[in-house]
């Protein structure tokens, strides 16, 4: 027996709730679930000008990054680390790479890496 059979149904058993209610649980466990959003984001000169070189799902156990030219993407163990392997062919180039949550931090996280 698996996961499913245990949910499943009893023949003949009432739903727990109503359409719109199973909705809106739906919905919380959605978003409770949701990957944040994240962009990896090179300065350059000193606070001369910047450009997003990726954007990142940060997942309970890695994060997925895209580049911006779709060229790119990354599989990581944290959105730091993700950051850090952009930086590497950035900082050849005198680039400083920075992380930028995009959705809500938990209040005393830091933004930028």
């Amino acid at each position: 027996m698996n996961e499913l059979d245990e949910r499943a149904p009893k023949p003949g058993a009432q739903p727990l709730w109503t359409e719109g209610e199973f909705a809106n649980v739906m919905h919380l466990i959605a978003k409770e679930q949701a990957p944040r959003l994240f962009a990896i984001v090179e300065e350059y000169g000193e606070r001369e000008d910047a450009r997003v070189a990726g954007y990142g799902l940060a997942h309970p156990h890695h994060v997925d990054v895209n580049s911006v030219e779709g060229d790119f993407h990354l599989v990581s163990q944290s959105p730091e680390r993700a950051r850090q392997l952009f930086g590497i062919s950035a900082g050849s180039r005198g680039v400083r790479t920075h992380l930028v949550w995009l959705t809500n931090l938990p209040e005393g996280d830091e933004g930028e890496g």
